[in-house]
C-alpha cells in the first residue's frame, strides 16, 4: 500500500470511530450540554443562513449534474462516476443512517419532519464539494491556486453545517456526525478508485 493511502486509511479509521463515539453518547449529558452551547454560539448568526442554500438536495443535483455532463464531455468518466458514487450511495447511506438512529430534530416552530443524525446538509455537503475540489485540483498546477480551493471549499462545507445549527434544524453533534460520516466514505472511495486507477495502469 502506498504511503499516502496509509495516511487515508488512518484518517478514514478516524472519522469513522468519531462517527460511532458520536453515534453511541450523543445522548449522554455532556453531548447533550455540547449540542445546547453550540446552539445559542450561533442562534444569532444569520450570516450562516444562505450556506444552507448549497446543501438543499435539488442545488447540489443540479451542480452535480453540470459537472458530470462537462466532466464526460472532457472524457473523465472515472471523475464522474466518482461524484456518481459519492453523492448517490452517500445520500442513500445517510437516509439509511437516519431511519436507523431515528434522533427527533431540535424543538421549534415548523421543524422539519425526517430525522436529525446525521446532518443531511452536512454529510452531502462535504461530500459533493469535497468530491469536486479533489477533481479540480487535481488537474491545476499552480500551488497558490490549490491551497485557494481548498480554504474556498473548506469554508463551504463548514458554512453548511453550522447553518444547520444556527437554523436550529439539526444539534452540533448532528452536524459533526455528517462531516465524519462523510469524511470516512469518501476516503474509502478515494482509496479504491487510487487502487483501480493504478491496476489500469499496469495492465
Amino acid at each position: 500500500m502506498k504511503k499516502n493511502n496509509k495516511g487515508k486509511v488512518v484518517a478514514a479509521i478516524a472519522a469513522a470511530m468519531l462517527f460511532i463515539l458520536l453515534a453511541v453518547f450523543y445522548e449522554s449529558a455532556p453531548m447533550q450540554a455540547f449540542d445546547r452551547i453550540l446552539s445559542d454560539w450561533f442562534k444569532d448568526a444569520s450570516f450562516l443562513h444562505p450556506f444552507s442554500f448549497l446543501g438543499n438536495p435539488s442545488t447540489i443535483a443540479t451542480i452535480c449534474f453540470v459537472v458530470i455532463v462537462l466532466l464526460l464531455i472532457r472524457r473523465s468518466p472515472r471523475d464522474a462516476l466518482l461524484i456518481v458514487l459519492a453523492v448517490g450511495v452517500g445520500y442513500a447511506i445517510n437516509e439509511w443512517l437516519k431511519e436507523w438512529f431515528g434522533r427527533l430534530r431540535p424543538e421549534m416552530p415548523g421543524q422539519l419532519e425526517s430525522y436529525s443524525f446525521p446532518s443531511g446538509h452536512a454529510q452531502m455537503g462535504l461530500l459533493y464539494i469535497s468530491s469536486i475540489v479533489l477533481i479540480v485540483i487535481r488537474r491545476i498546477q499552480s500551488s497558490s491556486w490549490r491551497r485557494t480551493i481548498l480554504a474556498v471549499g473548506g469554508v463551504l462545507i463548514a458554512g453548511i453545517g453550522l447553518s444547520r445549527i444556527a437554523l436550529g434544524r439539526h444539534y452540533a453533534t448532528d452536524v459533526l456526525a455528517g462531516w465524519a460520516a462523510g469524511t470516512a466514505y469518501l476516503l474509502l472511495l478515494v482509496i479504491l478508485f487510487s487502487f483501480w486507477n493504478r491496476n489500469r495502469i499496469q495492465s
